[in-house]
């Protein structure tokens, strides 16, 4: 919502844009000096999406909660872990776009199958929405992307290490651990994506707890942004069968010692039985490496990444 002193006639001085509509008009004093906050339309978030003009050397970043973002540059629009519906009534954050709305999505990665972020209702208005979308998952995620709607060739399972050129945009896929690998033809069912997007380098971990071998390769990666998640796990909630994470502090360790330009916490806000609070997450990188960079995404944000210097 945009907010305007209009005591000023020159609305434009405040980044309105000139098509505004009223829709509510509220009143307060300060000093006698009279201020009114006009509270006009709501551009949605697809027309976000669909707007922005992203710069050379830099991503726009939307979030959707849990792990699920959405990728802008250089004309290619990714979705990460989509997850907009709600199966089970609990979900903390509200739905900002709907499946059917997605018309633009070039590229969906999938992380793995869990609901939260392969969800069917999410993957089957996407893919009748978005004819032209390529859909990278893990290998145990196929029938479900078929019963989806999803056809064959529109599927990419992309073997560990493996670089892909979708466009202008280049991946490559590393194995996450949601505990094991459960690996499926010697593939793991649970997979975090190194891309490459308008010369930004950003890695997505989906779910996944620390395993010999993964500082190494996100170090060799070399990532501007780390999506990495915080919720932690516990002997109580893995009785209740909820499979855990990174805790917090694993998180944030694991972007110092990467070298990581930028992490964003994730899997923080969509599940109250099943978060973390980022300020512990923020608190333990204030007191242990205050020169990392971080960003603490919410639902609905945009934020943009300009790599500098290249």
């Amino acid at each position: 919502r945009y907010l305007s002193e209009i005591g000023n006639p020159l609305n434009g001085a405040f980044g309105l844009p000139s098509d505004f509509e009223d829709v509510g008009v509220a009143t307060s004093h300060d000093g006698g000096c009279a201020w009114i906050l006009k509270e006009v339309f709501v551009v949605t978030l697809k027309e976000r999406i669909e707007r922005l003009q992203v710069p050379r050397n830099a991503v726009a970043i939307f979030g959707l909660g849990q792990v699920g973002v959405v990728l802008k540059a250089d004309g290619v629009i990714a979705y990460i872990d989509p997850f907009l519906s709600d199966p089970t009534g609990h979900r903390a954050v509200p739905i900002l776009i709907q499946p059917e709305e997605v018309t633009h999505a070039d590229i969906v990665f999938i992380t793995h199958i869990h609901i939260d972020h392969l969800d069917p209702t999410t993957v089957r208005g996407i893919a009748k929405a978005s004819p032209q979308a390529k859909f990278v998952a893990p290998l145990n995620c196929h029938q479900t992307l078929l019963d989806c709607g999803v056809t064959e060739d529109r599927i990419i399972h992309p073997p560990v290490d493996q670089p892909f050129d979708l466009g202008i945009l280049h991946f490559y896929a590393i194995p996450s651990a949601h505990y094991g690998f459960d690996e499926v033809d010697g593939q793991p069912s649970y997979l975090g994506y190194c891309i490459t997007l308008n010369g930004v380098r950003i890695y997505h971990a989906g779910d996944t707890i620390l395993y010999d071998g993964l500082e190494e390769r996100v170090r060799t990666f070399a990532p501007d942004i780390a999506f990495l998640p915080i919720n932690g796990r516990d002997y109580y909630r893995e009785k209740r069968d909820i499979v855990g994470n990174l805790t917090f502090w694993e998180a944030a360790q694991l972007a110092v010692n990467v070298g990581v330009k930028l992490v964003i916490p994730t899997h923080w806000d969509m599940f109250p039985h099943n978060s973390e609070n980022f300020a512990r997450f923020a608190d333990w990188l204030y007191h242990h490496a205050r020169d990392q960079h971080f960003h603490v995404l919410h639902a609905g944000e945009l934020f943009v990444f300009v790599k500098e210097g290249e």
